[in-house]
């Protein structure tokens, strides 16, 4: 029986568009819902950051630019969170050259902050995962009917 989907748990207010993890029905998995959350939670812990770089970073865009910079970071991981979800390695970086790749016009640090945030929120979005029943990453190639709740 699966768990039913509680919206109210999905981070409030995130205009991260689960449609953005998936073009075909057999591409809604659990591997595309994990990194769906994980834009989720990272956006939530940008928008939230007292950080004074990233206070100024997100002063600059609006929260469909950060958004989107959120989707792109969680997706721009899927192949290092392949790698764990297989079994294939333990280690998971966040790397400032993700955010130079997509935000041309930031600084140095602007980028390193951003990687940095990333990470913490991976840290925070494993923790959530460790003890949900879903258990996603045991399962990544299942199909996740979490998206045809949301759409």
């Amino acid at each position: 029986m699966m768990p039913p989907l509680d919206l109210k748990k999905i981070p409030g207010g995130c205009p991260v568009e689960p449609s953005w993890f998936f073009m075909e029905d057999y591409e809604k998995t659990n591997f595309a819902w994990f990194h769906y959350e994980y834009a989720c939670q990272l956006f939530d812990y940008i928008k939230r950051s007292r950080n004074n770089v990233l206070r100024r970073w997100k002063s600059e865009r609006t929260e469909l630019q950060i958004a989107e910079f959120c989707a792109y970071f969680a997706k721009r991981m899927q192949l290092c969170m392949y790698e764990v979800f297989e079994g294939r390695s333990t280690v998971v970086e966040c790397k400032a050259d993700y955010v130079r790749d997509y935000c041309h016009r930031n600084t140095k640090l602007e980028n390193t902050e951003l990687a940095i945030s990333a990470q913490k929120a991976l840290l925070k979005h494993m923790d959530v995962c460790f003890v949900c029943p879903r258990q996603c990453t045991d399962n990544p190639g299942m199909y996740c009917e979490f998206f045809d709740r949301v759409e």
